[in-house]
């Protein structure tokens, strides 16, 4: 069995062809660069540029995995949440493909993959998952790939989100989370007072704009050095992230703990994780880090777990683009 997965739910227009225990046989991503000059993703740049380079991407992919497009058995594409206009290009594009071909499409929830990049692995449920990136701050609680449950999301801005206009206010560029993580590794972590915002670790919720500001009036105050800032703010981020993942995981006697999306690279984040889980003999599974950001590949692992469940699971050709998730509960399948 041969599985095409396309991503383009942001920036980066990712591609994979897996067979059908979920290994890549090849996968490509194209990322778009432009967008550092504006300090932010433009969405408009980012759809047209989606479309200029998804067919050759596409064809370089079927190429590098030795497989042809009519050879295909299933396509997959990220249907939301994300931006409209880029999503579209890649759930048109795949639709089509499958609809000419006579072939089952799936379309995938982009939160739902996150957490499926680490399908295949040996997760023991229950499980606490966090998934932390740009957009997204959530905490779930799963007791199998099929039953997920949202304990809580961020109030407000993402934490991603908060890395990037911290690094922005500092004039570091975007994407802010590495160059934050860059010069943090320089900086004192205790020498900003910085607020813990919701830093109660019983709720599963967040709040990082509070927190923007405190750094804002930090570094207008010309006290504190870019280093000192950068990890003062990365150590109060990390601590709330783990504190609150470890407290759920706790009381919902988790066997694993699952970490995905965007921050999940940060680095002091990842050694925090994996201290607090030795202690506590679970499970920690952390991505690659090229898979802590948008890839195809956790996008046809989530459609071969909705097809692990039902054989026969496919979407709809009128399956659509759907930039929020307002659910509770998070299955593979966005429609």
């Amino acid at each position: 069995m041969r599985l095409l997965a396309v991503e383009t739910s942001c920036d980066d227009s990712a591609v994979a062809v897996l067979d059908q225990n979920g290994h890549a046989l090849a996968e490509l991503v194209s990322t778009q660069t432009v967008h550092s000059g504006h300090g932010g993703v433009v969405p408009e740049i980012a759809s047209r540029l989606h479309m200029k380079v998804l067919p050759g991407l596409i064809r370089e992919v079927l190429d590098l995995s030795g497989t042809s497009l009519g050879s295909i058995d299933v396509f997959s594409a990220t249907a939301g949440p994300g931006l409209t206009g880029s999503l579209l290009v890649g759930l048109s594009w795949t639709k089509a493909a499958a609809f000419a071909l006579g072939k089952p499409f799936l379309g995938i929830n982009h939160l739902s993959a996150h957490l499926h990049i680490h399908h295949g692995s040996q997760v023991e449920f229950p499980a606490v998952a966090l998934l932390v990136s740009g957009g997204h701050t959530m905490v779930f609680h799963m007791n199998s790939w099929n039953n997920c449950e949202l304990l809580g999301s961020t109030r407000d801005d993402a934490a991603g989100e908060a890395f990037d206009k911290t690094a922005k206010l500092m004039g570091l560029g975007y994407p802010g989370g590495r160059l934050i993580d860059e010069l943090a590794r320089n900086g004192n972590p205790d020498s900003v007072p910085l607020p813990s915002p919701i830093g109660n670790k019983k709720l599963p919720e967040f709040s990082f704009s509070g927190l923007k500001t405190a750094v804002r009036l930090a570094w207008e105050s010309q006290e504190f050095s870019r280093e000192d800032i950068s990890a003062s703010f990365r150590k109060v981020v990390c601590d709330l992230l783990v504190s609150k993942t470890m407290y759920q995981a706790g009381k919902l006697s988790a066997k694993s703990i699952l970490v995905a999306g965007g921050v999940s690279a940060n680095e002091l984040l990842r050694q925090n994780f994996i201290r607090e889980c030795d202690k506590r003999g679970l499970i920690l599974f952390l991505p690659q880090i090229k898979y802590a950001m948008d890839n195809a590949v956790m996008v046809g692992r989530a459609a071969l777990s909705a097809l692990n469940t039902d054989p026969a699971a496919q979407s709809s050709v009128s399956c659509n683009a759907f930039p929020r998730w307002h659910g509770t509960t998070l299955s593979p399948l966005s429609c």
